[in-house]
């Protein structure tokens, strides 16, 4: 009888022992599953951040720090539409006034416009980035309702080379950004080279034009309007002392009146719209005539359409056009 109890109590013991550890073994078994479901949420959020970080980018602009895409596919701009083109970069849409370029005809067959500003004409083509010159808060925040946004203010950037390293960076065409500044800078060392043998460095070179909208006479210095930069900047022409002293380096454009023209002329001149002289002017045209570059027929008509802007493809074709006026007039005296 005893042998028999001790029996059961060695039974019962060693069922309570093997229950234990079955109960041991199933907590240890929900630990691990717990610690594996949060290894892998973990894991599923270091792969989702890594995702965007291969999907998106963030530059610095002027205007602050902006995330883009990584690779942008549909690009709508509003005021750099050549530079993204000698870039090897053709936006989706563009605004009218832009896509109305002379010297960019040849590339733009595809490109929708956006008219003028169009936020929805912008809106209906999907964009993931917008490209814009303005630095109008308000027209910005639209834009960003509908795309990342880089503002590149007009005229933020002095010289070609810190507009075209800039979009390089931004849009991830560095190398081919530098590849167009080296057959720029070899374009404006052989026209200089060229005009060496023309140009005295004592001629003096006034850049002037009839301004439409106001009918106003203009003068204009080293910035981006009417050649400015070509012809001052790169091709390093002398502009008259009264100009160089008030305007270059300080203000890229002045309107004057038909009583101090002659204090602003210089050995030459070249003339944006001098069909409207008279217009503007009136009987007073007369004092046009007696200053020593035209008289000396050293007035360069410009093409308004070629030197209007000063966007990097304008801006090589300007150098060049320069270069053939001021040689064709040479073989002439």
């Amino acid at each position: 009888m005893r042998l028999s109890h001790v029996s059961k109590v060695v039974v019962f013991l060693m069922m309570f022992v093997v229950l234990a550890a079955c109960g041991n073994s199933t907590n240890g078994g929900n630990t691990n599953t717990s610690t594996e479901s949060n290894a892998s949420t973990s894991e599923a959020s270091v792969s989702a951040a890594a995702e965007k970080e291969a999907t998106t980018r963030k530059i610095s602009t002027p205007s602050g720090e902006v995330e883009i895409p990584a690779n942008p596919k549909k690009i709508v701009t509003d005021g750099y539409l050549p530079e993204l083109l000698v870039l090897g970069v053709k936006p989706v849409g563009s605004t009218a006034w832009e896509l109305e370029n002379k010297v960019i005809q040849d590339q733009i067959q595809g490109i929708k416009s956006t008219g003028e500003r169009s936020f929805e004409a912008m809106l209906a083509l999907e964009p993931d980035l917008i490209v814009t010159w303005t630095s109008e808060k308000n027209i910005i925040e639209q834009y960003e309702k509908i795309a990342p946004t880089i503002s590149i203010p007009y005229g933020h950037y002095k010289d070609i080379h810190d507009t075209m390293r800039f979009f390089g960076e931004a849009l991830g065409k560095a190398n081919e950004a530098e590849q167009w500044l080296a057959d720029f800078d070899k374009t404006v060392a052989e026209s200089r080279a060229q005009l060496a043998g023309i140009v005295k460095p004592e001629d003096t070179f006034a850049l002037m034009g009839v301004f439409v909208v106001d009918k106003g006479f203009y003068i204009y210095a080293d910035g981006g309007y009417r050649g400015g930069e070509a012809i001052y900047r790169h091709l390093q022409l002398t502009p008259p002392a009264k100009q160089k002293q008030e305007m270059v380096g300080k203000e890229q454009y002045k309107q004057i009146s038909y009583e101090v023209v002659g204090d602003y002329a210089g050995d030459y001149i070249f003339l944006d719209q001098g069909d409207m002289i008279k217009e503007v002017w009136g009987k007073n045209d007369g004092i046009w005539k007696t200053l020593d570059a035209v008289k000396n027929n050293r007035v360069f008509q410009l093409d308004p359409n070629l030197f209007w802007g000063n966007d990097p493809i304008s801006l090589k074709l300007q150098i060049q056009e320069v270069v053939k006026m001021l040689s064709e007039r040479a073989k002439q005296s």
